[in-house]
């Protein structure tokens, strides 16, 4: 099967004569063929067999073009030793102004141009001679020995030096259709072998029995499941067909001693190596353990030691001490530290020791008996800090480092993109909080007990205001993409299936671990505030961890804060992605989403009464909406031939100053659930009355995006007093009426798709509302009567000085706030606010 070369190519005919033989009706009657010919500088004939040429092929650069290389032509030709090409081989040298190449064997086409093909687990020699030409028939190499420059192995096994050489250094595994299949397409000139070929690579569990044993009924199933997914096949444990037994090592210590074991026993990793790498993993490496030596047995003195009842006492309470400091409970590896550990942990000196001579260890130093209380929790601090460190370095060396690695098979698990969402923020935050561990570890070694613990966050307080909130802030969709990518990717979700069986990962998964960030200052916090109690006020570290404290609270503020605004800025565009036609001056950085309210026109200002609507309002402007009852997703299988339709339409962006008036119309059996805005644009100087009634809203709804309303506003304006905008009046002043429409549902208009009398329209403003608009929309009005509203001259030109303050009137903090009537001065039935009693 040795290979004497990729091409190897003859020099001796370069100054000969060319003729090109046509063989066979395909040839002859292939146009394409026949123009590609006319490009080179060469006789052509044309043959039904081409041996008649055979003869005089020496004297000339003899080329014969056969359509099939097999049958009875293609033999002889091929044992007289003449030169044959396929028709893809003319017309791709004549495309690219190459010459025909000059190659020791029948080549037919270029599909596998420049791979280099190896080959295993063949016992019929027929059937792998045959796989052999047809590599060299498509300008490919074969190789005997595997070695690095070999680009693909073929392989009709799972398992073997070859096929474990592949794995480790990543060259694709391909099954025989690999080669079957591309020389089904010799005749497209445009396929290559290398390009598209995830789907003929060798199954995980090519030709493997695999049985479980030892795992939860679900967790079987779903390896089962993934099994069969990767070209395995199952079996009952004991039965004589399996090839693998897979064992749940962490349950089950010991298998049954009648059970019938095959070739390979191994523990649950390798199953999950295998489906990582998409190729089975060497079995080698992942066999099962024998159970270890209780940890009882360890601790028991041997039979021979001596001592006193009380010396056993107290070589039990120092054993108690020394697990306690030593085991770092809240390290996620403490769990997998087992006893292989522990003679490394504890001090030589230790119960381990056997012998009955006493040594310094029984004498202890009164100096280190007693340990302040302060001090006590400042280590307390360190241990917490260096077992956080150790997380965030396992975040990023035992998951991300190993996710992006280039070198293995089948290439990096996630894209980079995916990478970059999930563990792009973490190293900043690793990179602060060693810096707070190394100056920790400083303090304790040289400890004194004036030693200014605050100072150690006030310093590092920058670093982490700007470590954290891209963290915090897009924690959720971090999160989210984890969930999903352990979903749809299977090497994924069998990388995290591997990393819960390393000490290091303490059996928690990634989810579990990246949570920890967003914990991590609140138990600082915890943890100051404990050193705090332990901390004289005559100390000088009081006053630092008050303002360390202090930082700490404003750093968890500042994220806050950002998270907030980033939200808003996330919601922004998922609105506009959802409005059609919707302006892209939408977006803007200096504008934030505030709240959202379903309503119904009362008016023809907009779409028409009985039209439902959705008014979405941000920190300086209110996009009023249209709302599609109807939407054509993307699923329907009416949407197959067309644009999926968005759950709105832009109707209108109303600017917040152009609002002079927000009208709260009370409530009666004509008129529920109203409310309206007074607009005056600076253009036409014209007031405009819009009003709504809610649809499918809690009553509530309606204070409260008044009073939202009302107090984004003020903002906007720079006016503290924001109940001046809001006036109560009746509806029927308006003209206004919601019961023909239905409080809290929508219209029948629109539900039967009618439209509404033209009774209820209001193109023309009526006197009665000209009055009530102009009257409403004076800032100052007092009332006279129940029914009269007239403008008070003292008030006119006038403004109210500021009492209240800016930051109790945020347009975020007001989306939760409710109404009080309680706020409004009485005017009678119908008023609003006077400026006096403010």
């Amino acid at each position: 099967m040795a290979d004497s070369g990729a091409l190897e190519t003859v020099n001796e005919d370069d100054d000969k004569e060319m003729r090109i033989i046509l063989v066979g009706d395909e040839c002859i009657y292939n146009d394409e063929l026949k123009e590609a010919v006319k490009s080179f500088d060469a006789e052509v004939f044309e043959s039904a067999t081409g041996l008649e040429h055979i003869h005089g092929a020496s004297e000339y650069d003899t080329v014969f073009v056969l359509s099939q290389f097999q049958g009875d032509v293609y033999r002889k030709l091929y044992k007289a030793g003449a030169r044959l090409v396929g028709p893809p081989v003319i017309i791709t040298c004549a495309k690219n102004h190459e010459p025909i190449p000059n190659s020791a064997r029948p080549q037919y086409c270029f599909s596998m141009a420049g791979l280099i093909v190896c080959f295993t687990g063949f016992k019929d020699r027929e059937a792998l001679s045959h796989l052999v030409d047809l590599v060299h028939h498509m300008s490919g190499s074969v190789r005997k020995d595997i070695k690095c420059n070999v680009t693909h192995l073929v392989a009709n096994c799972t398992g073997g030096y070859k096929y474990n050489f592949a794995v480790g250094v990543g060259i694709p595994i391909m099954g025989i259709a690999w080669v079957e299949n591309v020389w089904g397409e010799r005749n497209n000139t445009d396929v290559r072998a290398d390009s598209e070929q995830m789907q003929y690579r060798v199954p995980t569990f090519y030709q493997c029995c695999l049985s479980f044993i030892g795992f939860p009924r679900e967790e079987q199933d779903h390896m089962e499941e993934l099994t069969e997914q990767n070209g395995g096949m199952i079996a009952a444990p004991g039965d004589p067909n399996c090839s693998h037994l897979v064992v749940e090592d962490q349950s089950m210590k010991e298998l049954p001693s009648d059970l019938c074991l095959p070739k390979h026993v191994i523990r649950a990793e390798w199953f999950w190596a295998s489906v990582q790498m998409a190729a089975c993993a060497a079995e080698d490496i992942y066999p099962l353990k024998k159970a270890e030596e209780p940890l009882a047995k360890i601790f028991s003195p041997c039979s021979g030691m001596s001592g006193t009842r009380s010396r056993k006492r107290k070589r039990f309470k120092d054993n108690l001490a020394q697990l306690a400091s030593d085991g770092e409970l809240d390290s996620p590896n403490y769990s997998k530290r087992c006893s292989s550990e522990l003679a490394n942990t504890l001090s030589p000196n230790s119960f381990l020791d056997a012998s009955n001579t006493p040594d310094k260890s029984d004498v202890k130093d009164p100096s280190e008996v007693k340990v302040s209380p302060r001090f006590q929790v400042v280590k307390e601090f360190l241990q917490t800090e260096k077992n956080y460190v150790n997380i965030l370095f396992t975040i990023l060396n035992t998951f991300k480092a190993q996710i992006e690695k280039q070198d293995q098979y089948n290439g990096p698990i996630l894209a980079a993109q995916d990478v970059k969402l999930i563990f792009g923020k973490i190293p900043p935050i690793y990179d602060v909080h060693c810096k707070i561990r190394d100056e920790l570890v400083d303090m304790v070694d040289h400890w004194k007990d004036d030693h200014p613990v605050g100072d150690v966050i006030t310093r590092n307080s920058e670093e982490l205001v700007k470590a954290y909130p891209p963290f915090v802030n897009f924690f959720e969709d971090t999160k989210e993409r984890i969930i999903k990518c352990d979903k749809t990717n299977q090497r994924f979700h069998a990388f995290l299936k591997v990393c819960l069986t390393k000490p290091e990962c303490g059996r928690q998964t990634l989810a579990e671990l990246i949570i920890r960030p967003v914990q991590r200052l609140p138990s600082i916090m915890l943890l100051l505030n404990d050193i705090m109690k332990h901390t004289n006020k005559s100390n000088r570290d009081h006053t630092k961890l008050e303002k360390a404290i202090n930082v700490l609270k404003e750093v968890m503020t500042n994220i806050n804060e950002d998270k907030r605004k980033t939200e808003g800025q996330v919601v922004m565009f998922d609105i506009m992605n959802d409005i059609d036609n919707c302006p892209a001056t939408l977006l803007s950085s200096h504008r934030s989403f505030v709240t959202r309210i379903d309503v119904i026109e009362l008016t023809e200002s907009l779409c028409g009464r009985g039209v439902p609507l959705s008014m979405f309002l941000f920190s300086d402007s209110i996009e009023v909406c249209k709302r599609r009852t109807r939407v054509l997703n993307a699923k329907s299988p009416a949407a197959a031939h067309k644009t999926p339709q968005k759950g709105y339409k832009h109707i209108e962006m109303i600017s917040l100053p152009c609002v002079k008036r927000v009208l709260n119309i009370v409530e009666s059996e004509e008129c529920q659930g109203a409310f309206g805005l007074i607009c005056k644009n600076s253009l036409e100087m014209k007031e405009k009355l819009y009003a709504f009634m809610l649809d499918g809203e809690e009553p509530s709804a309606k204070l409260n995006f008044i009073t939202t309303v009302s107090k984004t506003l003020a903002n906007m304006i720079c006016r503290t007093d924001y109940e001046i905008l809001i006036a109560m009046v009746r509806g029927e002043e308006l003209h206004l009426n919601t019961s023909e429409l239905g409080y809290n549902t929508l219209s029948k208009a629109v539900r039967f798709g009618k439209r509404v009398s033209r009774a209820f329209s209001f193109s023309k403003t009526p006197r009665r509302l000209k009055k009530a608009v102009s009257q409403v929309f004076s800032p100052f009005v007092k009332e006279n009567s129940a029914n009269n509203l007239e403008t008070p001259r003292a008030l006119r030109g006038k403004r109210l000085a500021s009492s209240i303050d800016l930051t109790m009137l945020s347009p975020m903090e007001s989306m939760n706030s409710r109404y009080d009537d309680s706020d409004t001065i009485s005017l009678g039935a119908y008023s609003l606010k006077d400026p006096q009693d403010l």
